[in-house]
């Protein structure tokens, strides 16, 4: 028998979505700094950000990041939920 309503992968893998919702951080911009950050996390029955953490020595931009992502609605698979998540995220000047 076939699922009635089978979810589909979600269009846009976590790394995108999580860009989406953060801007360059102000305490690179000071330093003219790019970088990668790796970050770590679960995604709630809700599919929210949380237990969020920030794998970076740059205490202000832990805290940065924190604010901007914890919360935050991602699209993903029921099977991802409460799992935790490593995704790295690449910040460069424009």
């Amino acid at each position: 028998a076939k699922p009635t309503n089978p979810r589909k992968a979600p269009k846009r893998s976590l790394e995108q979505q999580l860009s989406n919702y953060i801007s360059y951080p102000e305490v690179l911009k000071e330093s003219n700094r790019e970088g990668v950050v790796v970050i770590q996390f679960e995604v709630s029955e809700d599919s929210r950000v949380q237990k969020l953490k920030v794998l970076s020595e740059n205490e202000q931009l832990n805290a940065s990041l924190l604010k901007q992502l914890t919360g935050r609605k991602l699209d993903v698979l029921p099977t991802d939920t409460n799992q935790m998540q490593t995704v790295r995220l690449r910040f460069q000047i424009d």
